[in-house]
């Protein structure tokens, strides 16, 4: 049987990330359905506040931190040294952005990682549209001029799933050193790591991932004020009983019904015009009270 690891990046010392990678992980193990289908490992710089916890954890030193951003101090350089890393632990990695839950099984992930696929997250757009963006337009600029533009057919990804087999770890090893060689668009452009990483998947078979799980980057706000309420209530120690009270926390953005938008329309229209965004949030909101610990 090939193993098969869920992979997390945490660093930094910020109990929101802790607590983000935390839920992740009850989630991954809430929804598991054979307990040796797959393993997670995390690496991170704080492994106390994983002690008890069903992960392998690996620690990561300040140095080796440092050494992960580059020569050019791109922050998230790190992730994609991280999956290159970690890839090479296990016969099939899945990396999770800590801003992740699963609300399916993730060993239906690793059955579409294979030596001839790879796994992302979430289809993007392709560089025909990517590269009219304002945010791309200089950089696109540069790769016409450097004679190393790409097709308009390729497609660009969201990373906060990334899953290879271990014969395909070198990719990582082509991202990072696109990574370096556009490290003049790092304040213009945030995402160059994904963007690396479709560049050198270009002309493979990915398949995405996001029919079995929820990366949260949009509502963040949101989903930290449940993890922290959900961990204020019941602790950040592990036991057994933790991933099924996890549940309680809400896997996506609360919708109103339709109902319940026609009955607020008026209430809304009351509202001044700059306001509706955060009374729409209020109503919400509203959805959520039941919800155990949030009850005073």
């Amino acid at each position: 049987m090939d193993s098969s690891h869920l992979l997390y990046l945490l660093y930094g010392g910020n109990a929101v990330y802790r607590q983000e990678a935390k839920l992740s992980i009850l989630s991954a193990l809430r929804e598991r359905r054979t307990p040796d289908s797959f393993t997670i490992t995390l690496m991170t710089d704080e492994p106390q506040t994983f002690e008890g916890w069903p992960v392998t954890v690996i620690a990561l030193s300040t140095e080796l931190l440092t050494q992960w951003k580059g020569a050019y101090g791109y922050t998230h350089r790190r992730k994609a040294c991280a999956i290159a890393a970690g890839a090479k632990l296990a016969d099939k990695t899945i990396f999770v952005d800590t801003d992740t839950v699963f609300f399916k099984d993730p060993a239906l992930l690793f059955e579409r990682v294979s030596d001839q696929q790879y796994l992302m997250d979430e289809f993007e757009w392709e560089w025909a549209e990517a590269k009219l963006r304002a945010d791309y337009v200089a950089f696109s600029d540069e790769l016409i001029a450097n004679g190393k533009a790409p097709a308009d057919s390729l497609k660009l990804y969201n990373s906060g799933i990334c899953g290879m087999t271990r014969a395909n770890a070198g990719l990582l090893d082509k991202a990072i050193a696109l990574i370096d060689e556009w490290n003049g668009h790092y304040a213009k452009l945030h995402t160059i790591e994904q963007i690396a990483v479709s560049f050198a998947m270009a002309g493979t078979n990915v398949v995405t991932a996001n029919d079995c799980i929820h990366h949260y980057y949009s509502k963040k706000r949101y989903h930290h004020t449940m993890n922290q309420g959900f961990f204020e209530h019941h602790g950040e120690r592990y036991h057994a009983d933790l991933p099924t009270l996890a549940a309680s926390v809400p896997v996506h953005f609360p919708k109103p019904s339709l109902l319940a938008k026609v009955k607020a329309q008026p209430r809304l229209i009351a509202v001044n015009k700059a306001f509706r965004p955060a009374a729409k949030l209020m109503i919400q909101g509203q959805k959520v009270a039941t919800a155990e610990y949030l009850q005073p």
